[in-house]
């Protein structure tokens, strides 16, 4: 499992290095110009789609039993205080960001994730360190 935790991490670590150009977008920027957006929508799906593999991953070692939503994924880890709470709420709302993404939620989308640009990869980012010092351990 080590391997593949690694592989995830190397994965979520890519998309991280990718995003930082968009953290300083404007809303106009990123509502009128098609391809930044999309791509920003493409990498939050991918960060809660790795992150969620990473977590279920954890969780599963464990617990020896899988979560079986984005969002539970994420939970679990901060009741098994793998990560803080604070921080496993946040990445658990970013499930709930993903869908919104995918399925086209409500009529505020770009706002909401314009909104969440910035304390989406903050979060993602201290995420990725956190289980990579699990890992490490």
């Amino acid at each position: 499992m080590k391997a593949i935790l690694e592989k995830k991490l190397q994965f979520l670590l890519e998309y991280l290095e990718e995003f930082p150009q968009f953290t300083e977008i404007t809303f106009t920027e990123y509502e009128r110009n098609k391809l930044k957006k999309r791509t920003v929508e493409r990498l939050i799906q991918l960060f809660v789609e790795v992150g969620s593999d990473i977590a279920g991953i954890v969780i599963s070692e464990t617990k020896n039993c899988v979560p079986e939503t984005y969002y539970e994924c994420f939970i679990k880890l901060g009741e098994k205080k793998i990560l803080s709470k604070t921080l496993a709420r946040k990445m658990a709302a970013s499930a709930g960001l993903r869908n919104r993404i995918i399925h086209e939620y409500g009529e505020y989308k770009d706002s909401i994730v314009f909104a969440n640009i910035k304390p989406l990869y903050n979060s993602y980012l201290k995420f990725y360190h956190e289980m990579k010092k699990y890992l490490d351990s």
